[in-house]
């Protein structure tokens, strides 16, 4: 049993169990102090207090008889609120994680949700590729009109390991994000992705990463169907882009995650009916075209899949020449 004082920095969406109990609710908060966090799992009757409202983001909590798992993995970051525990909300003055490293990531990858979460990579002041994992349509959007991640902006994060399955070189464990600091300027974005950008597809998935920069020819973009709605897949067009890296390779038919681009994308679409595609081409040979390319999880169901795993884009991004 331990017991944990904190302030709520996020709330994680709801889970439904099943075990041998039977159906079980489960709210996970990220609670916090001066020096670190735990993930505490609020279960059943303590979930609805989160589910009612009388636990809320910021609220400063004194949670005592948490139960510990070793089987659950996580070592002391995971803690459990259960039949037992007893939950107090306090007043107290806590500057959560001020004494906790953190990392400044320029953002190179907000794709569109699929299933609630989102895919956020970027580079850190160490030049460091870095992909939070278990981040939620609620954490990129801290407000209204306030966003926590953006292209080619610096956010201040707070990560730790992570312990899932089949975990990639860059994959980490989202903790929290202080925020948005700032916008790179023109000049800045052009800079920072000419010192960070790889010399080909090649150069980056096989030497051991799964995240890159590539500034590739594009010979080819356009708008594809989905062929079927798969379960918990909320798009039904995808953009693909055909391309030739500075190898001289060809790829072709990379499927584009990339939020950002996706509203370009129907933006255009909207003004221009006919020519959209046409146009969208034209506007990324005019200008400088880098790519962010990642890949998936390892999927051990399918032979022979050159990197191991399905390439995607990323973060599209556009400069003037």
């Amino acid at each position: 049993m331990v017991n944990i004082t904190g302030k709520v920095l996020r709330i994680l969406p709801l889970k439904a169990l099943k075990i041998a109990d039977g159906d079980k609710k489960v709210v996970d908060l990220i609670i916090a102090d001066e020096f670190g966090y735990k993930r505490v799992s609020f279960w059943d009757e303590k979930a609805e207090l989160v589910l009612r409202g009388e636990i809320k983001a910021g609220d400063v909590l004194r949670i005592e008889n948490a139960y510990v798992s070793e089987a659950g993995g996580g070592g002391d970051k995971r803690a459990n609120a259960w039949r037992y525990t007893r939950i107090t909300k306090i007043y107290a003055d806590i500057t959560p994680l001020r004494h906790a490293v953190s990392h400044n990531l320029t953002v190179l990858a907000v794709a569109r949700p699929e299933r609630g979460q989102v895919c956020i990579a970027g580079i850190d002041e160490n030049g460091d590729w870095i992909r939070p994992q278990g981040v939620y349509e609620s954490d990129v959007f801290a407000a209204e009109q306030e966003q926590n991640f953006k292209n080619l902006c610096i956010s201040k994060i707070y990560v730790d390991a992570w312990r899932g399955r089949r975990p990639r070189k860059e994959d980490r464990f989202f903790v929290y994000c202080k925020g948005m600091e700032r916008e790179l300027n023109e000049g800045e974005k052009r800079e920072f992705l000419e010192r960070n950008v790889d010399t080909s597809v090649d150069a980056v998935f096989k030497r051991g990463r799964s995240l890159g920069l590539i500034k590739p020819r594009i010979l080819h973009v356009y708008e594809e169907k989905a062929i079927a709605k798969k379960e918990g897949k909320s798009h039904e067009e995808y953009i693909r882009f055909n391309f030739k890296d500075s190898s001289g390779r060809i790829y072709r038919r990379w499927s584009c995650r990339c939020d950002a681009f996706y509203k370009t994308w129907n933006k255009l679409k909207m003004a221009h009916r006919w020519t959209y595609g046409l146009r969208m081409l034209r506007y990324l040979r005019k200008n400088d075209a880098y790519l962010a390319i990642g890949l998936t999880y390892t999927d051990y169901g399918v032979d022979r899949l050159e990197y191991g795993a399905y390439p995607m884009i990323v973060g599209v991004h556009v400069v003037p020449k």
